[in-house]
């Protein structure tokens, strides 16, 4: 019932859940009628009023029909507990907490709960526009108002000040209550002490008395021992308050009402829903004849709790600590001690939890009620209560882990002492009427003849009928004159619970599910615990509690189960997810200052220190400041560990000691349960560390770029990426986690073109912009391959953004194979083949017009007119100059050519770094595959040609450019192709005498390259024939070479012969022109199909060597 008037009230509060009718305009006239008039409300003579009423009446009656019974049950429960109590009364029972332990904590509960029900419905804003507006509609309907509607009103109308009515209602019956009280005080002043007096007492310490250790702990009073303070502070004030007139009258009630009200400043109603005690009973008191004296007391009370209650308990939470730490360690280590002393766990399980409960409801209502500028609420804040939670899981945990030990422990105490000691005392009882003597007699047998079909259930409730029995004035057997047996029979009782019970144990002394109701509190506190490194490695505790918030659940409220359940997974799932981020920033901030030191070692950061050091001696003045300044962040390596002061911490110090304790708080559990689910959280670290270890690469690619235009360096990259993964392999020190496979799994991930999430990888981004933007300049004319340094140098006036060698020297291309892979290594080649395979496919589209006039030089190269003819056709200008990329036929194929020559360089640069990085890492594979490699034919190389350029070896035949070409080429007759493959060729040998026409063709030896890179075009040449015509299986790849050289130098010789026959002909042009010869020459010494033989049949070597010796002088003037 307290669950169905608590979600009524909530949900009245809430626009979103409550009916939308009485938020609706349309209403407002009916409902403030009903509000007004109630309970008396009339519908048919104010029919104009309740107009919208009568054509909502169905949905009104089905919507509210909810709302309208649990008030009629609520009605009829309060009558049920009224008859209840005032029968009790009737009978004069003796309620004694000490001897009727079940009855009396019984009916205390049933008052309190009653309060606390009246209470809640006070607080419901729209009882009376509900309960009128339902009875509107069911008397529109029926013709007359719902059977418990004037009962109900009067009901709303009674209870709208509770604590007056309830004082009504209770104060003839305040005689049991009085007795109930009386005996809880006892209790209560030995309970409710300050933490010095309990470290006084040694309480909750097993160790205080070693010659105990193995005695059973107990007392005569068992059940009060771990029995809730903040219940007992709920009997004394709620009772103590609403029957004030005679229950405060009595020294020792007045005596703990005080008390109650100095160490709290509000007490909790049902779930978060609290009552503010000082003002509401001051308001209470004020309302009253008898106020004068009873206010000021109330005055004093909260003057107290102002300076001392949140002290007491700060001081209550530290002891609390340290006593569960050593309580857990000491029973972890000798879990037999379980048995004889389990009543110590739920001691301290009990007063934790009672801490607990008092520091949420106070940090939420406590700033709302105290003085603008107070303390208190800032005093409130406990840091450290995540240690307590983490002790209390871990005594929970132990309970579980040996309830065996409990189980055989007290079911061997029970049939061994409790049923020899309860047979005596029933032996030897006087005053039992028959049936009370039978009932104790079969209690007695049972307990001595325990077995597994035993109802432990039904003996415990043999014993609360029995304590019903004797309670009566007019029981012939008085418990008060029994004490003894009492004591025996509580004891025995308590002790069967520890064999069945365990688990209701668990929760009436340690249930936290209260957490569920403030989660915006639960967030704060875990936050917290996270920003606090001491307090990391208990923050999974908030987790675990939230495998309490099912507890919270009721049979009868089934439609709690979901939202509930689905809060607990909530929070354990944003505890995990937190926790793991804030791993993942550590190591970040760790990975971070690794990078700085590597930094350290590498040549660009010895270069600024050692300029520094040389300015600073030969120099003063504003120069060495300068390289003072500029080498301020450069240090020797080793200088960041020299200690001054060992206690005091660096940064990295802090950074690590943090990791280690959310690791060890992220690893104490490999499993953790909440509502029929289970969380790994080893697994969400995996998850986290794999998703930030991406975002990381990202990040890492483009930082210190401006406007992330140019990724970082290869070899810059690399190092960063390095630097991460070191701490990740030491964070395998901290937790189990299987960061080896981890890695392996990314990092294979980002060898191909989108990862499992499909985001682009660090591949693809390099590859996109070495294409789109490194190869693109060059085949602008910015850049220069340079043969001798393997690598592309900028080249003309235009100021690139980045410097081209950065990026494609050996060394940052070795660093590009050791990032991406062999796989990723694959995927650029085949894109970057892809782009040859498209020029390809458009110099064919020149070669398909130009068909019949290539055909003619193809069968006539030796006939000068005829090549004329062919070549001024092909070197026509085109007739729209004012096209797009309007050069004439031979122009575009040789830029063409040439674009293709850079990226078969740049391939075959990838493959050698690719080579040399297997070498370093696999020598035994790379010998083994070099020993199958040098055995094999020309035929089964280039059958294993993909295996090849996976191992870094360039084969005779790029197979990966024929499959693009047959790819690109899907629909066209073989036959036809192989023509246009011939003529291709054929067209490329024709033209490529216009390089000598271009200044810029000039050969320069000390980079080996041109300024055009038209040194380029060989390579270009012999990937292009090897491949069109290995495609084609005509086994004339050779044959059509020979052809393409001898059509290459039939066209060089014949330039030569107009160059002599003409007057004048400039240097530049001259040098350009001996820039032929070393092509043709490099043409034939780098193909597998050709030989110098072969060269010098048609044309003579001695102009070569004069060509690479009128370079070479050239470049040394």
């Amino acid at each position: 019932m307290l669950t169905r008037i608590y979600n009524i009230k909530k949900s009245s509060g809430d626009s979103k859940v409550k009916p939308h009718f009485l938020s609706d305009k349309k209403m407002e006239g009916a409902i403030k009628h009903i509000v007004r008039k109630f309970p008396v409300v009339d519908c048919r003579s104010n029919s104009s009023t309740f107009e919208h009423v009568q054509g909502l009446q169905g949905e009104i009656i089905k919507s509210l029909s909810l709302y309208y019974y649990t008030f009629a049950d609520l009605l009829e429960l309060k009558d049920s507990i009224i008859g209840l109590l005032t029968a009790m009364d009737a009978c004069q029972c003796q309620l004694d907490i000490t001897l009727n332990y079940d009855l009396t904590t019984g009916y205390l509960n049933l008052v309190v709960h009653l309060i606390t029900m009246m209470i809640l419905l006070s607080r419901i804003e729209d009882r009376k526009a509900v309960l009128g507006l339902f009875n509107a509609a069911y008397d529109l309907q029926h013709g007359q108002s719902e059977s418990s509607f004037p009962r109900l009103g009067q009901m709303i109308l009674d209870y709208e000040n509770p604590l007056k009515k309830l004082h009504e209602d209770l104060s003839p019956l305040n005689r049991l209550i009085f007795s109930a009280l009386c005996s809880v005080n006892s209790v209560y002043q030995r309970r409710n002490k300050t933490a010095d007096m309990w470290r006084a007492s040694n309480m909750f310490s097993l160790t205080a008395a070693p010659a105990q250790l193995l005695y059973a702990a107990q007392t005569d009073t068992i059940a009060c021992e771990y029995l809730s303070l903040d219940v007992i502070d709920r009997w004394i004030v709620f009772c103590g308050t609403v029957c004030h007139s005679t229950l405060l009258n009595d020294t020792n009630i007045f005596h703990m009402w005080q008390l109650a009200l100095q160490m709290n400043m509000c007490l909790r109603l049902f779930r978060d829903e609290t009552f503010i005690v000082h003002q509401e009973i001051q308001t209470f008191f004020e309302s009253s004849k008898e106020k004068s004296k009873k206010v000021h007391d109330v005055k004093e009370c909260l003057n107290v709790a102002s300076l001392t209650s949140v002290a007491v308990h700060a001081d209550r939470r530290r002891f609390l600590r340290s006593s569960l730490r050593d309580l857990s360690l000491l029973l972890r280590d000798q879990p037999g001690l379980l048995g004889p002393k389990v009543l110590y766990v739920w001691m301290a399980l009990g007063a934790g939890r009672d801490e607990v409960l008092w520091l949420l409801r106070h940090q939420v209502e406590v700033p709302a009620i105290s003085k603008k500028g107070s303390k208190l609420a800032d005093e409130l804040v406990d840091r450290q209560l995540p240690e307590l939670l983490f002790y209390m899981l871990e005594l929970r945990d132990l309970v579980y882990k040996h309830s065996g030990v409990i189980n055989r422990y007290y079911m061997q105490y029970v049939t061994s002492y409790d049923s020899i000691v309860a047979t005596e005392m029933v032996s030897h009882a006087n005053g039992l009427l028959e049936e009370e003597g039978m009932l104790l007699s079969d209690f007695a047998n049972s307990i001595g003849n325990l077995n597994s079909d035993t109802c432990f259930r039904g003996l415990r409730l043999d014993w609360y009928r029995f304590q019903a029995w004797t309670s009566v004035s007019r029981s012939h057997f008085q418990l008060s004159k029994n004490r003894e047996f009492a004591v025996m029979m509580n004891t025995a009782v308590f002790h069967l619970k520890m064999i069945d019970m365990q688990e209701d144990m668990l929760r009436e002394t340690s249930d936290l599910s209260i957490y569920c109701f403030y989660p915006k509190l639960a967030e704060k506190h875990w936050l917290n615990c996270l920003q606090l490194p001491a307090q990391a490695r208990y923050v999974l505790s908030f987790a675990r509690l939230a495998g309490h918030f099912t507890s919270a659940l009721h049979d009868m409220c089934p439609e709690e189960k979901t939202f509930i359940t689905e809060k607990a997974l909530a929070q354990c799932n944003s505890v995990l997810e937190e926790t793991c981020k804030q791993v993942s920033f550590v190591l970040e901030r760790v990975a971070e200052h690794e990078f700085g030191l590597a930094y350290q070692m590498t040549p660009s950061a010895v270069a600024v220190r050692v300029v520094a050091e040389v300015v600073q001696q030969k120099w003063s003045g504003k120069a060495a400041a300068a390289a003072a300044a500029a080498a301020k962040d450069y240090f020797i390596a080793g200088e960041e560990s020299y200690r001054v002061d060992r206690q005091a911490l660096t940064m990295p110090d802090k950074l690590q000691t943090t990791l280690l304790e959310l690791c060890a708080g992220l690893g104490a559990h490999r499993q953790i349960l909440v509502a029929n689910h289970i969380f790994a959280p080893r697994t969400y670290l995996s998850q986290a560390l794999e998703a930030k270890f991406v975002d990381l690469l990202h990040a890492m690619m483009w930082e210190g770029q401006p406007q992330a235009s140019n990724p970082k360096r290869p070899s810059d990259m690399l190092l960063a990426l390095q630097a991460y993964m070191t701490v990740l392999q030491n964070l395998d020190t901290a937790i189990s986690v299987d960061i080896s496979n981890l890695m392996q799994s990314i990092l294979l991930q980002q060898t191909q073109s989108t990862d499992a999430k499909g985001k682009d990888t660090i591949t693809a981004l390099y590859t996109k912009w070495y294409l789109e933007v490194l190869l693109r300049r060059a085949s602008s004319g910015h850049m220069v391959w340079s043969e001798h340094l393997r690598t592309m140098l900028a080249a003309g006036q235009d100021q690139l953004s980045f410097l081209p060698d950065h990026y494609s020297d050996p060394q940052e291309l070795r660093a590009l194979v050791q990032i991406i892979g062999p796989y990723g290594i694959k995927l650029m080649s085949e894109r970057l083949i892809w782009h040859v395979a498209s020029q390809i496919s458009e110099m064919g589209k020149i070669v398909s017009t130009y068909k019949e006039p290539l055909q003619v030089a193809r069968s006539n190269f030796d006939n000068t007119e005829r090549m004329k003819e062919v070549l001024n056709l092909l070197t026509a200008e085109p007739k729209d100059k004012k096209a797009a990329n309007a050069t004439c036929p031979a122009d575009a194929i040789l830029q063409r050519t040439i674009i293709i020559g850079q990226i078969c360089a740049f391939r075959d640069a990838l493959l050698e770094a690719l080579r040399h990085v297997v070498e370093s890492k696999l020598p035994f594979l790379q010998t083994s595959f070099e020993s199958l490699y040098n055995n094999l034919d020309d035929v089964g190389k280039v059958r294993i040609g993909e295996m090849s350029a996976a191992m870094g070896v360039k084969g005779l035949v790029d197979m990966s450019l024929v499959n693009a070409i047959r790819a690109q080429n899907p629909n066209v007759h073989p036959g036809e192709h192989y023509n246009n493959s011939c003529l291709l060729l054929v067209a490329i040998a024709i033209c490529i005498p216009r390089i000598g026409m271009s200044d810029l063709s000039s050969y320069k030896p000390s980079i080996q390259a041109s300024l055009n890179n038209s040194h380029c075009v060989p390579a270009a040449v012999n990937t292009i024939g090897s491949a069109l015509f290995h495609l084609h299986e005509q086994n004339d790849i050779q044959e059509r070479m020979k052809e393409f050289l001898a059509l290459a130098s039939s066209g060089i010789l014949r330039t030569i012969h107009e160059r002599d026959g003409s007057r004048q002909v400039p240097d530049d042009i001259l040098r350009a022109h001996t820039t032929l010869y070393i092509i043709l020459e490099q043409m034939v010494r780098k193909n597998r199909w050709l030989s110098i033989d072969v060269l010098e049949a048609c044309f003579p070597y001695n102009l070569v060597r004069t060509a690479y010796q009128q370079c070479y002088e050239a470049d040394a003037q």
